[in-house]
């Protein structure tokens, strides 16, 4: 992984400017107040233990890739009630919070919730090889690469969370076991919603608009991982559940060009791109100006080649596809198939049965009039 903290770095980190644990009254809590420093905190405190940072905004001055660095079991808690507890990048700092664990030695049972983080040059809170860990009521903006990234990590939820902006996705479950994604807002980005390479996902109640594509399950050659693809739990395929979600005017011009990211089509409410065993159920995909539901071949859209590139065993059941297709921006090299619905290049096992929509292009194929219900990795 190109993402780690050099010796040099974490020996820099001094436990200096901490809060005094007797205001908080317990031994087990260090409060960090404005002009001092999260990480120092973060350092000084036994596993196991709470910090609490109070409103202001926190800049490190350790030159760490990470504003904070998290390796031990820990509650990280923004005290918000009464103004924001932002955390802005500091000299060196590629990254807001980083859980950092390692194939060997998960991090166990982190908490990171009530932090305002923006503006860094790769994500804004990232897990790695992290289990047991919540992620919860933190607005996280404007990150470069990915505003919150669950990777590599397990047994976790992430909940009633804002990310938005930056020139990636706005949230990213990859290579992941067990994760619950409920309840957040996802905005301005290229791509609201990212998950792939992970089993046993559950997504519920996201709200998606104004992406350039609201919500992405991609091929495994669009995880990231490159070689490391089957590290930690070794899926190429996922068992994925999404449900009870909003996914509208995702119509947002797309800011890259280049690259895979710079090939999403404006106004694409859920893009299903090689990507097997998705179940998607009881959602509104509407008003996205290319389609609301896309199922495609990866290597069809991309060129790349690979052993199987066509998405195989998804179930699109109970959903409403309206007024999606009407208006595809011109630089789409497919506009002339936009519709509520597009199937391009499908595999073997998909359903689609019970849905609302007016038009589509390609669906005759698995079009029926029941679906199995969803089974998880059983």
């Amino acid at each position: 992984m190109r993402y780690f903290v050099s010796a040099l770095v974490l020996l820099s980190l001094t436990v200096v400017g901490c809060g005094d644990d007797d205001d908080s009254g317990s031994s087990d809590t260090i409060t960090v107040r404005p002009g001092e420093s999260i990480q120092a905190a973060v350092d000084a405190a036994a596993p196991g233990s709470r910090v609490e940072v109070m409103p202001g905004e926190y800049v490190e001055m350790h030159g760490g890739q990470a504003a904070v660095l998290v390796q031990k079991s820990l509650e990280l808690i923004g005290l918000n009630e009464d103004g924001e507890v932002k955390i802005l990048p500091g000299p060196g700092n590629t990254e807001g919070i980083y859980v950092l664990g390692t194939e060997d030695a998960f991090i166990e049972d982190v908490l990171i919730e009530g932090f305002t983080i923006d503006g860094f040059s790769e994500n804004g809170i990232w897990t790695f090889y992290a289990r047991n860990f919540e992620i919860r009521n933190n607005n996280v903006g404007n990150s470069d690469h990915v505003g919150i990234y669950p990777q590599l990590s397990a047994q976790g939820l992430v909940r009633d969370n804002v990310a938005f902006g930056g020139l990636d996705s706005a949230m990213w479950v990859s290579g992941s076991e067990d994760v619950r994604v409920i309840d957040n807002e996802l905005y301005g980005a290229p791509i609201g919603l990212q998950v792939n390479v992970s089993e046993d996902i559950e997504v519920e109640a996201v709200t998606a608009y104004d992406n350039v594509v609201g919500i992405a399950f991609t091929h495994p050659l669009a995880s990231g991982l490159g070689d490391d693809v089957d590290k930690a739990f070794g899926y190429r395929t996922e068992y994925l559940r999404f449900s009870d979600s909003e996914v509208t005017e995702n119509n947002l011009p797309n800011p890259v060009s280049g690259g895979t990211l710079g090939m999403l089509p404006t106004g694409t409410g859920l893009l299903l791109i090689g990507h097997d065993r998705a179940y998607v159920e009881n959602s509104d995909f509407t008003d996205n100006v290319y389609a609301g539901v896309v199922m495609v071949d990866h290597c069809l859209v991309t060129g790349d080649t690979d052993e199987d590139c066509a998405p195989d065993d998804n179930t699109i059941v109970g959903n409403t596809i309206t007024g999606n297709g009407l208006d595809p921006t011109d630089d789409n090299d497919f506009a002339e198939l936009a519709a509520d619905v597009i199937v391009l290049g499908a595999g073997e096992g998909n359903c689609m049965a019970d849905n609302v929509y007016d038009t589509s292009v390609g669906t005759e194929g698995i079009e029926a009039e029941s679906c199995p219900p969803y089974s998880g990795g059983e």
